[in-house]
């Protein structure tokens, strides 16, 4: 029976899994040969079981609908006492006698309790346990017993049963105690309930009953309780157990009903082992992305996973390429936690992989990372009655995985457990998604090293080809300025005395000798444009458009050109520098108009962070091969204007960089060409977008 009465039900499927419920206690009923009967309030039989008809004689389908009084020799069961509390109807045991058919009376006990249908009205169930005449006369027995009842419902349970006196000592146990806590029910019976509570926890339940039994306050919740208990080899066990008292005879005694709960603790253990390993292998891999130290990213590695398996010692080393005497990988110790108890400093701060002595743990160790760098999984050694180390610590359990890929490894992740245990397959799957963090990690902290490495040797280059095309570009200034000197002193001293291929010849030198001035001042200026430029301030390029509008003024009214500047931003720039971009864009677009009247349209669009300014004619255009090689020192795209050498987009494009912008042309030959300068909107401009974007 139950300690209680059901709570109340009022949906069909709650009715269901009573009825179910009920079924199924009918079943273990049968099959222990209890009579059980189910009656109204007002006593009309519900029904009955085989053991219950078999006992009074009569068929089941006869003693459905009549009067429970009929059987009972007393008269009363006394149900509306039973019925009195509506919120509370404990359950109640009686002795009484029963008629039979063949007219005869037989004592019995019996138990009774009220439950509800799922509208609320209330029926009581109820057990018949028959003594035969040995069993009445054996009544004296030391331990307290319902009988065949309650034995055959005990027997049956696979949860623990323990029935205890108000000094705690043990009346009852099941035989399922001996299967969750190893202790014989017979050995247990007249003890105390100390014996299975362990050491730490006896004095509590000792102050706990007592103070119960002086004022009912329980100190905690008896419907379920999570309670260790005592294993008779002195281990103890999660138990899962609801507490319940009631009396017989004048006396109370406490009934507890318990099963293991160790299958659920290790699920739970192991939830929350994988919940903290993702947690660390989620905070690793951000930091691996972060970290530019490997030692430092190391050093979190072996702290995290230390923390995640629960171990004591962790260790990261790093393959070194030769081998040691014995043959074995050598290695090199990046960072480890709590190894130096185990292996010694001789292996933490070397590279062999061996304690100072030789001991049986570095021969472990060293064969463990050889066989890790050569594998394709975790290797795991297992030694199940621990090897002792030099300063007496054991190792039970190691486990090694290679970082990086099996070809060619970057090193090993170890960690040893200095207690016995198992490591599992989650914890395996750890180490491995550590592992691959780790090689995904310090690749890209080689990657970044190298790249830093070519960046600054590419920064050194140009620097070295930057003072080097200003030295050439400034001594050559002297040499051709003393080749022009002299061709015009040979021009006005000897022209007369030449030939006309003479002084051809004169005007193709002098020719010559401007153009590669020319050149070698868009060379210089080229050259200055990092190290001669001014400091980034803010630059309103309408500003800056009028004066360019200005200074080409003569151009424009010469070529009747038409030049119409849209809505410009402010910029960070260096102003020189923005004017002279702009300057050649808007002059090459007059230079190279063709015959008709130039065009120019100046605008600007916003992409993002950054804004595109365009400078767009309706010229001669650009064929696509040119295009490619436009800004390309020296290279032209027309062959309109004999003057120039091809070096000024070439500067365009080297201003925009430094902006950290950029230039594109594109053209439809004979029809227009736009070019088109990319530059960063300020600060303001970008944080004020972001809001609109989050808004």
């Amino acid at each position: 029976m139950g300690s209680g009465p059901p709570s109340r039900r009022t949906d069909s499927a709650s009715d269901r899994a009573e009825l179910d419920r009920l079924s199924r206690l009918g079943g273990l009923l049968s099959a222990a040969d209890i009579a059980g009967f189910r009656v109204d309030p007002d006593g009309t039989i519900l029904g009955v079981n085989d053991a219950f008809a078999s006992l009074i004689g009569d068929d089941r389908s006869t003693l459905v609908g009549e009067p429970i009084d009929s059987i009972v020799a007393e008269g009363d069961l006394a149900l509306s006492a039973l019925l009195e509390h509506d919120d509370c109807n404990p359950p109640t045991s009686r002795p009484l006698s029963v008629h039979t058919v063949a007219g005869t009376t037989v004592a019995c006990d019996v138990h009774l309790e009220v439950f509800r249908r799922g509208d609320g009205d209330p029926w009581v169930g109820g057990l018949l346990d028959h003594k035969s005449d040995a069993e009445a006369n054996a009544a004296a027995d030391a331990d307290l017993s319902y009988g065949r009842t309650f034995r055959a419902l005990a027997d049956a349970l696979p949860d623990g049963i323990i029935v205890l006196d108000t000094d705690s000592d043990v009346r009852y146990a099941n035989p399922a105690v001996e299967r969750i806590l190893g202790h014989q029910p017979e050995e247990l019976v007249g003890s105390s309930k100390v014996r299975i509570i362990p050491p730490r926890l006896r004095q509590a339940h000792l102050d706990a009953l007592q103070r119960y039994l002086e004022t009912g306050d329980r100190n905690l919740n008896w419907t379920y309780v999570e309670l260790p208990g005592q294993h008779s080899d002195g281990h103890e066990v999660p138990l899962g157990v609801s507490l319940n008292d009631f009396v017989h005879d004048g006396d109370r005694y406490f009934v507890g009903l318990f099963r293991d709960i160790t299958p659920r603790k290790e699920a739970e253990r192991t939830l929350t082992e994988n919940v903290a390993q993702l947690q660390s292998v989620a905070y690793l891999g951000e930091h691996a992305l972060d970290s530019t130290d490997a030692d430092d990213l190391l050093e979190k590695t072996t702290a995290l996973v230390a923390a995640g398996l629960d171990v004591d010692c962790c260790a990261v080393s790093e393959r070194v390429s030769e081998r040691d005497a014995g043959g074995g990988r050598r290695i090199d110790t990046r960072a480890s936690i709590g190894c130096e108890t185990v292996f010694g400093t001789a292996s933490v701060d070397g590279s062999d992989g061996r304690t100072g002595d030789d001991t049986d743990a570095g021969d472990i160790r060293s064969s463990l990372v050889s066989d890790a760098l050569e594998a394709t999984d975790a290797v795991v050694d297992d030694f199940e009655e621990g090897v002792a180390t030099a300063d007496g610590v054991s190792i039970h359990e190691a486990v090694a995985v290679a970082i990086g890929p099996s070809s060619d490894p970057w090193g090993v992740l170890e960690t040893y457990a200095t207690e016995p245990r198992k490591f599992q397959d989650h914890d395996l799957d750890f180490l491995e998604s550590v592992s691959s963090i780790l090689a995904t990690g310090i690749q890209r902290q080689e990657y970044e090293r190298r790249l830093s490495e070519t960046v600054d040797e590419l920064e050194a280059s140009n620097e070295r080809l930057e003072q080097f095309a200003y030295a050439v570009s400034h001594d050559l200034q002297e040499p051709l300025r003393m080749i022009s000197s002299y061709l015009q002193l040979v021009e006005n001293r000897y022209g007369d005395d030449l030939d006309e291929d003479g002084r051809e010849f004169i005007e193709y030198a002098v020719d010559g000798a401007r153009r590669l001035r020319q050149m070698i001042d868009g060379l210089l200026a080229y050259s200055r444009i990092d190290t001669q430029g001014q400091p980034f301030e803010p630059v309103d390029l309408g500003a800056v458009l009028e004066d360019v509008t200005t200074d080409l003024q003569v151009s424009i009214e010469d070529s009747n050109a038409r030049v119409v500047v849209g809505d410009l931003p402010v910029v960070e720039g260096d102003a020189g520098q923005l004017r002279q971009l702009f300057q050649n864009l808007v002059s090459n677009a007059i230079k190279y108009s063709g015959d008709d009247p130039p065009s120019i349209e100046v605008t600007a669009d916003r992409e993002a962070d950054r804004w595109a300014i365009t400078v767009r004619d309706d010229g001669l255009g650009i064929d696509l091969d040119t295009q490619e090689r436009l800004f390309q020192m020296f290279q032209r795209g027309h062959d309109v204007d004999p003057d120039g050498v091809g070096i000024g987009l070439a500067i365009c494009r080297r201003i925009a960089r430094r902006h950290g912008g950029d230039i594109a042309v594109d053209s439809d030959p004979g029809e227009w060409t736009a070019f088109t300068v990319t530059l960063p909107a300020t600060e303001s401009e970008q944080l004020e977008s972001g809001c609109q974007r989050a808004e």
